[in-house]
């Protein structure tokens, strides 16, 4: 039966390959006829079909493409294969470094395999290496995004550190190599840093002035908002130095800028990513006399330009208070939790523009599509209060600069941001 069915197939195949050939032959017969040129047309045909096979192997090509690619975090690479057969040997690793957890907490959470690419990649950043280099350990894909941008969120005074990077992988895709980018040339990074350094020094040897660590923190958070204002067009926007150097920034310039400087003032301050109204977001969590809140100097900011005078809006939360808007990214979970209410703003000060007086059509606040309802109460100044738990202390020496007076050098350059 089979045998059958596969003669009956072949001689099927033969008489309509026959009888396409007798089509074709006819068509070319009455081509002159019809004032066509056989050979032109021929050559024309032939043509068309080897442009054709250029544009799908050309197409196959892209599709098949090696480049991978990292967005799992502010940190996002770009990574091709590479011939790990000849790799140098890993150089600037970085072990002389240690990292107190208190202050790096995202270098806590890795193992001890991705630590030394940790120190080997915050090396090579503070060392200004634009050059690939081999990495001390190979690691997945996964485990490197999670190692850079574990950098990336403990350490904000890289200003000079760009969002971008490259990685070669092997045939076994474990990350061998990474190179580094920057936002700053080299030849600018020395002034740049000057200026950058100056501005930290300044607001935290003020706040410094002040007794109580919520004191500190509000002096901190007033003088960052009375600097910088929220431009998504923003030169190195990612970067603490956008705040407090450039005057403009993202969410990003803000929250680094505030965990820099609260980190110069003795205050335990993280950065943490996520999203806050469906968008990609940033902002901290600091410890107030030993228990963690959520601050979002962002949207403070945005909601005190609007309303002409500073608010408190999103300044010591709860998670449970913030967690209508904002969500903390995978890795940002792994943090403290923010539970306590003590050092909440309305709890230590008074009244200051609630979340219930603002309605943002469920959108970002940065946005300005959103309204503010005038409090029921007057927002109480800070600044005007005692000393919490204190009534008679003030600061060893009182501030003599407003914060907008702190930037010694003006504006400062404005730096591409590659």
């Amino acid at each position: 039966m089979k045998k059958k069915n596969r003669l009956s197939s072949f001689i099927k195949g033969i008489i309509i390959t026959f009888t396409l050939a007798i089509i074709v032959e006819g068509f070319v017969l009455c081509m002159p006829l019809l004032g066509l040129d056989v050979d032109s047309t021929i050559s024309y045909v032939t043509e068309t079909i080897a442009a054709a096979k250029g544009f799908f192997a050309q197409s196959t090509s892209s599709l098949s493409s090696d480049e991978h690619t990292l967005n799992n975090g502010p940190m996002e690479g770009t990574g091709s294969e590479q011939d790990s057969s000849s790799l140098d040997s890993p150089a600037n690793t970085g072990e002389e470094y240690t990292f107190d957890s208190t202050v790096y907490p995202y270098r806590a959470l890795l193992s001890s395999e991705e630590q030394a690419v940790y120190n080997q990649i915050y090396a090579n950043a503070v060392a200004y290496n634009t050059e690939i280099f081999t990495l001390v350990n190979e690691l997945s894909e996964s485990e490197l995004s999670e190692t850079i941008n574990s950098v990336f969120n403990d350490h904000p005074e890289l200003f000079w550190l760009n969002t971008s990077y490259k990685y070669g992988y092997n045939k076994s895709n474990e990350v061998v190599q990474v190179q580094l980018s920057f936002g700053i040339s080299s030849d600018q990074l020395e002034s740049a840093t000057t200026q950058f350094n100056s501005v930290v020094e300044s607001i935290s040897t003020a706040a410094s002035a002040y007794s109580s660590d919520i004191e500190k923190e509000l002096y901190i958070h007033d003088a960052i908002c009375e600097l910088a204002t929220y431009d998504t067009n923003a030169d190195l926007n990612q970067s603490a130095y956008s705040a407090l150097v450039n005057g403009s920034t993202v969410c990003a310039g803000y929250a680094r800028a505030f965990q820099l400087i609260c980190q110069e003032t003795g205050l335990t301050c993280y950065y943490l990513t996520g999203t806050a109204s469906g968008g990609d977001h940033a902002w901290n969590i600091i410890s107030v006399d030993g228990d963690f809140y959520n601050v979002d100097l962002t949207w403070d900011d945005s909601i005190s330009e609007s309303y002409g005078s500073s608010v408190y809006t999103y300044f010591n939360l709860t998670d449970d208070d913030i967690s209508d808007d904002h969500t903390r990214s995978e890795l940002g979970s792994k943090l403290p939790a923010c539970t306590a209410t003590a050092m909440s703003y309305t709890n230590v000060y008074g009244s200051t523009v609630e979340k219930s007086d603002i309605d943002n059509n469920g959108g970002q606040i940065t946005e300005g599509n959103f309204t503010i309802n005038e409090p029921q109460e007057p927002i109480t100044d800070w600044r005007n209060e005692p000393a919490p738990f204190d009534a008679g202390q003030t600061p060893e020496s009182e501030p003599n600069m407003a914060p907008n007076e702190m930037r010694p050098y003006g504006m400062g350059p404005s730096f591409e941001n590659h």
